[in-house]
C-alpha cells in the first residue's frame, strides 16, 4: 500500500469513528454546550452528500507552511468556515506538520471533516477530459470554461495564434484549425494552458493521421484539407460507427458524378454563423425549415456542388479513414431508418430513395418529425 493510500485509509477509519462518536452523542452535546458549539458539531457530522456547492476554489499550499497558515489561507479563500475545528481534526489525523504542499481544489463554506478528506488525500493529480469526435472549436472553449479549466477568451486567443506542422500546409490562406484538433482524451494540470493544449490536438492530430492515410486520400486526388472537410461532414452524419465507409461512399459517389452533396450538417453550420441563432438553436439546428435550405453561404451543400471551403467540425480519426477507404457501393442517398436507432437505409437509385423516405416518414420517430 503506498503512502498516500495508507494516509487516507487512516483518515478515513478516523473520520468514521469520529462521525460515529459525534452521532451517538449529539442529543448529549446540544443540550449542553453552547449554541455556537452545536452548530460546529452539526457541520462534523454532515455527510458530505448534503454539503452545498456554493463554488470551488484553487488553493496553493505553500512549501514549509505551518498548519495554523494553512488554516488561515483557507479561511481568508472562503474554504475553510470553522479553522478551530480544522486544526483539531488535524491534530487528532496526525497530519498538522505532514500536509503535502500543491494545489488543491476545494469547495467554498467546506465543512471540516470534508477540508480534511481532501488535504489527506494530497495535491489534485492530473485531471482528464474528453472531447468527442465532431465538436466545433466554439463548443471545445465552452466546455472548457464550464469544466473551470481554461476562459474561452484564452482558448481563442489560442487557436488564432500561428501554428506550424506538415499537415497543415493544404489549408486554404486565412483558414481556421477547425477539424485538425483531434477528439480526445487530454490530462490537464494547474499549468495546463490554452496553447498547449490546442498544440497537444495537434500533435495527436499528427501522430493517427498517417502518411499512408495522407497518400490515400492523394489517390483519390483530394488534399488533406479536402479530406478532412469531408470526414467531418462524415463525422456528423454518422451515428453508427459501421455506417462510417458507407456514409463516405455516398458523398464521394456524389462529387464524382457532379451531384451537390445535400449534406444537412453543412446547412447547421451556415445557421449556426447568423447571428443570435447559436442562443436560439444551439450549434447544430435539429429541424431544418426550407428557409434554412436556401440559406446563401459557400458551405451549404444543397446551393453549391462540390466540397464546403473547409470543415464544419473536428472529426476523428475513423472518420478521416472512412474518407480514405470508402465502401465500395453504388450508393448515392441515404435517409434515417424507421428503426430510430440513428442508423440509416441507402439506395443506389432515387426511385429506392424515395421508397426509403416513404418507410421513415411512416415510421414513429418519422411521424415525430
Amino acid at each position: 500500500m503506498s503512502t498516500r493510500d495508507a494516509r487516507r485509509r487512516r483518515v478515513m477509519l478516523m473520520l468514521a469513528a469520529y462521525t460515529l462518536l459525534v452521532a451517538l452523542g449529539l442529543a448529549f452535546l446540544l443540550s449542553n454546550v453552547p449554541r455556537t458549539l452545536a452548530a460546529n458539531v452539526r457541520a462534523l457530522a454532515a455527510p458530505a452528500s448534503v454539503v452545498p456547492a456554493s463554488g470551488t476554489s484553487t488553493i496553493d499550499l505553500r512549501e514549509g507552511s505551518s498548519a495554523e497558515e494553512i488554516i488561515e489561507q483557507l479561511e481568508k479563500a472562503g474554504v475553510a468556515r470553522d479553522g478551530k475545528a480544522l486544526r483539531a481534526l488535524l491534530d487528532l489525523a496526525g497530519l498538522s506538520s505532514k500536509l503535502q504542499a500543491g494545489r488543491y481544489r476545494l469547495t467554498a463554506n467546506m465543512p471540516p471533516a470534508e477540508i480534511l478528506r481532501v488535504l489527506a488525500d494530497g495535491p489534485n493529480r492530473p485531471q482528464v477530459i474528453t472531447f468527442r469526435e465532431g465538436l466545433r472549436n466554439e463548443e471545445i472553449g465552452e466546455t472548457l470554461q464550464k469544466e473551470g479549466i481554461l476562459s474561452v477568451a484564452d482558448w481563442e486567443v489560442a487557436l488564432g495564434q500561428p501554428r506550424t506542422a506538415p499537415f497543415l500546409d493544404s489549408r486554404p490562406d486565412g483558414a481556421s484549425l477547425l477539424g485538425y484538433l483531434m477528439p480526445a482524451t487530454y490530462a490537464y494540470d494547474e499549468k495546463t494552458t490554452a496553447g498547449g493544449l490546442v498544440q497537444s490536438m495537434l500533435d495527436a492530430f499528427g501522430k493517427q493521421v498517417t502518411p499512408e492515410m495522407i497518400a490515400a486520400g492523394r489517390t483519390r486526388g483530394m488534399t488533406l484539407h479536402q479530406v478532412v472537410t469531408l470526414a467531418s461532414i462524415v463525422e456528423r452524419e454518422a451515428a453508427s460507427a459501421t455506417e462510417r465507409p458507407l456514409i463516405a461512399a455516398v458523398f464521394i459517389n456524389r462529387l464524382t458524378q457532379g451531384v451537390p452533396l445535400q449534406a444537412d450538417p453543412t446547412v447547421q453550420f451556415v445557421v449556426s454563423r447568423v447571428p443570435g441563432n447559436v442562443e436560439r438553436f444551439g450549434y447544430w439546428k435539429r429541424a431544418l425549415t426550407t428557409a434554412d435550405l436556401v440559406l446563401p453561404s459557400p458551405y451549404n451543400t444543397y446551393l453549391n456542388q462540390g466540397l464546403p471551403p473547409g470543415p464544419i467540425a473536428n472529426p476523428g480519426v475513423e472518420s478521416i479513414k472512412a474518407v480514405v477507404n470508402p465502401a465500395g457501393v453504388p450508393y448515392l442517398y441515404f435517409v434515417a431508418s424507421p428503426a430510430c436507432d440513428g442508423t440509416h437505409l441507402f439506395a443506389a437509385t432515387l426511385a429506392e430513395h424515395n421508397a426509403n423516405v416513404e418507410r421513415f416518414s411512416a415510421s414513429s420517430c418519422g411521424k415525430g418529425n
